[in-house]
């Protein structure tokens, strides 16, 4: 009796790796197939990658909304990039109310990009310079697993640009 081959069901981080090499490969859509597949397992790097998809336009029609339902799982799942990039995509929709709300989200989960972005945004409003340059001083105390080099050098140019005026 021939026992019958049992392929392995592919595990969330198997389609993730997956939608990689499509992405690589230039194959926007098998990589959106993919990650739509592992998102919906929660996994919640192909949440981000998915709702960046969607506010593309990669592999798929460009959908704020959907960017934006991708993004909330992913930072509802630990990931503070999923709230950072809905307030860029709030930001850029001119929805500042919004904006603010999500960066000081991802801000609460440490994330230097967000310090830097809402510092930006407080920075020029009139009598917001003191909470600008409290939002960069703390980027600046951050470690190098909340903000990368790049952005603390902004931050410190962002600084003394503020100093000056």
């Amino acid at each position: 009796m021939a026992s019958a081959k049992h392929e392995k069901t592919p595990t969330a981080e198997d389609l993730f790796l997956e939608a990689e090499q499509h992405e690589e490969k230039g194959d926007f859509r098998g990589a959106f197939k993919r990650l739509l597949a592992a998102a919906q397992l929660g996994h919640h790097m192909s949440q981000l990658n998915l709702g960046n998809f969607y506010a593309s336009g990669t592999g798929v029609r460009r959908d704020l909304e959907k960017a934006a339902h991708w993004y909330k799982k992913a930072y509802k799942n630990g990931n503070n990039d999923g709230a950072l990039n809905l307030a860029i995509d709030r930001r850029n929709e001119g929805n500042l109310r919004s904006a603010v709300v999500w960066f000081k989200k991802a801000i609460a989960m440490n994330s230097g990009d967000a310090c830097i972005e809402l510092a930006r945004i407080y920075g020029a409003r009139r009598g917001g310079q003191k909470a600008a340059t409290e939002l960069l001083r703390r980027a600046l105390r951050m470690s190098k697993d909340d903000i990368s080099d790049d952005a603390k050098e902004k931050a410190e140019s962002l600084l003394k640009a503020m100093a000056k005026m």
